[in-house]
């Protein structure tokens, strides 16, 4: 079986400028992933992304999979196809990489940042996967509406409240 790990800036994200939108969705990705496994690891620490995933991976063993926090659309049914896939990655439209499935955590490197999809997918020999859900990340309120249709249940319900406030 393998392990789930979100990583998460506490505080949210700074571009959205809404910590509490971020926490709704991190609840959404949350969901999906305790939809197939008894729980995820949600992680954040100094030294960015690569850093607290690696920390976190350094206590486990066996297969991972790494979803990230922005993935409001998220499904369980897609994050068990790219758990399945391992090694697999999603990236999103900018090139960086929104999930991520190893056969082992000691596969990992903290490959993130600008071009990351790519870096990834060479490093680990592995296939690309398209699922819209892990694709779409929301790092705009741009990107938001775009994805309004899909969003889970968590910041689909953050957003009307914000709307009748």
């Amino acid at each position: 079986m393998a392990a789930f790990v979100i990583p998460y800036c506490i505080g949210g994200k700074t571009r959205l400028g809404d910590p509490q939108l971020a926490l709704a969705m991190l609840s959404d990705v949350t969901a999906a992933v305790n939809e197939i496994a008894a729980e995820a690891l949600v992680v954040d620490g100094p030294g960015g992304q690569g850093v607290a995933v690696a920390g976190a991976l350094a206590t486990l063993r066996g297969p991972v999979t790494i979803v990230n926090s922005d993935l409001p659309c998220a499904t369980s049914a897609e994050i068990e196809e790219l758990t399945a896939a391992a090694p697999a990655i999603v990236a999103a439209s900018d090139g960086t990489t929104n999930a991520l499935s190893l056969r082992d955590v000691t596969d990992f490197e903290p490959l993130y940042g600008p071009g990351s999809a790519a870096r990834f997918q060479e490093h680990l020999a592995a296939v690309q996967l398209d699922l819209p859900g892990l694709r779409d990340d929301v790092d705009t309120w741009e990107d938001l509406e775009r994805v309004r249709d899909r969003l889970g249940k968590s910041t689909r319900g953050y957003l009307e409240a914000l709307a009748r406030a």
